[in-house]
């Protein structure tokens, strides 16, 4: 299988957060263990939008230290062949009201299939940007199957990263 340049692979990066719309985060304690959690999500641009309980254990590590990890996909595609992605990122919170504003039209103007319904008005919830780093792809649906490990950058330009090689 030839590999993807970088506008395809891009376009399936995209393709996988789109056709998703629950992905794990999972933050770092402050006893330093992870702790990962399941989060509806809405991508915007290069940025994924969450929602979480200010008095979560969630909240409370992401103040602490705002690197995630996030995983999604895994569902079956084709064939019976799973792709998904993992992604290293920072999480901040969103307290601007005009862009939660935002964030709740474009929510709303998905369909009801899409799988996002929350609704970020709540002072007791925060509306969460974690914006991707570097994001790992793994794609079975085309045999043998394909891994690639890329840097994202400004508005999902991708720079590959060079496998490393045995110490």
């Amino acid at each position: 299988m030839a590999p993807l340049d970088e506008a395809g692979l891009r376009e399936l990066i995209l393709e996988i957060i789109d056709e998703n719309h629950l992905m794990c985060v999972a933050t770092v304690r402050s006893d330093g263990w992870p702790h990962a959690t399941l989060v509806n999500y809405l991508r915007l641009g290069r940025a994924l939008y969450f929602v979480i309980a200010r008095e979560s254990q969630k909240f409370a590590n992401i103040t602490q230290d705002s690197r995630v990890s996030i995983a999604l996909g895994g569902g079956l595609i084709t064939n019976g062949a799973v792709r998904g992605l993992s992604m290293a990122a920072r999480a901040i919170e969103i307290g601007d009201p005009a862009r939660i504003e935002e964030i709740n039209k474009a929510i709303f103007r998905q369909s009801k299939t899409a799988g996002f319904r929350p609704h970020p008005s709540s002072v007791l919830v925060a509306v969460m940007e974690a914006r991707p780093s570097v994001i790992s792809v793994v794609d079975y649906t085309v045999p043998p199957g394909r891994r690639d490990l890329v840097q994202a950058v400004e508005d999902w330009r991708i720079e590959r990263i060079p496998p490393r090689s045995p110490s």
